[in-house]
């Protein structure tokens, strides 16, 4: 349709036009969003019940890792570390970072140890005699059960959380949808019943020759323009 043709048109025929589609508009939301609700009311459910569980296994999960450095620390300390060679130094202090990571599994900290008792033992240090090296190896081993479990809830929980997250967007986004439809619904319904003469201004100044609102909103940026420079 050019603008000619839209001119011709009758403002009453565009507005009933408009309001008929925010009409449609504020009749199908409600039910959208109710059904968005529910899918919300669960998401939240959901979200709170795998935070709850993450929460209770987090801790245990974070005091396990503390409890296996002990051993590290400890092995840190020795005064061997004086009589290594610059290669042995260096894979010593590999082995140290690698076995404290909190990323390590419990299979891969086992192996470690053993590579770490090994240069230990060559150099007269027993780590089995270290004070904390019993509570670092039980931590390692309960790791070893936990690790699995808290993985899940983590998981679980980002998920879940992530899910909660769109459909509260989502939700706020069709209210929002709905609140402005039935605004506008309520305009053009008072257009209806007056006159279209302050719709009319720029279909009246085109039809007389004169310029569009995008012409003279362009116009405006030009002189804004002219004047800066």
């Amino acid at each position: 349709m050019t603008p000619e043709d839209l001119l011709l048109v009758k403002p009453e025929v565009l507005a009933k036009l408009i309001l008929h589609k925010r009409e449609r508009i504020s009749q199908s939301l409600p039910e959208i969003i109710e059904s968005v609700a529910t899918e919300k009311a669960t998401a939240e459910k959901l979200a709170r019940q795998s935070r709850y569980k993450k929460e209770d296994i987090e801790p245990k999960f974070k005091n396990l890792i503390k409890e296996r450095y002990l051993i590290i620390e400890s092995i840190s300390q020795a005064s061997i570390i004086e009589d290594l060679s610059e290669d042995e130094r260096s894979e010593f202090n590999r082995l140290l970072s690698v076995t404290n990571s909190n990323e390590t599994t419990a299979k891969e900290f086992s192996e470690q140890m053993e590579a770490l008792a090994k240069m230990c033992t060559k150099y007269d240090l027993d780590i089995q005699k270290l004070p904390d090296y019993n509570i670092s190896t039980k931590a390692n081993f309960a790791l070893s059960e936990l690790s699995k479990d808290y993985l899940i809830a983590n998981n679980d929980w980002n998920e879940n959380e992530s899910h909660r997250r769109r459909l509260e967007s989502k939700f706020k986004k069709l209210s929002t949808s709905l609140k402005d439809s039935e605004a506008a619904k309520n305009y053009w319904e008072q257009k209806i019943n007056s006159d279209f003469e302050e719709l009319l201004v720029d279909a009246n100044r085109v039809a007389s020759g004169g310029p569009s609102s995008r012409q003279l909103s362009r116009n405006r940026k030009q002189i804004d323009l002219n004047r800066r420079g």
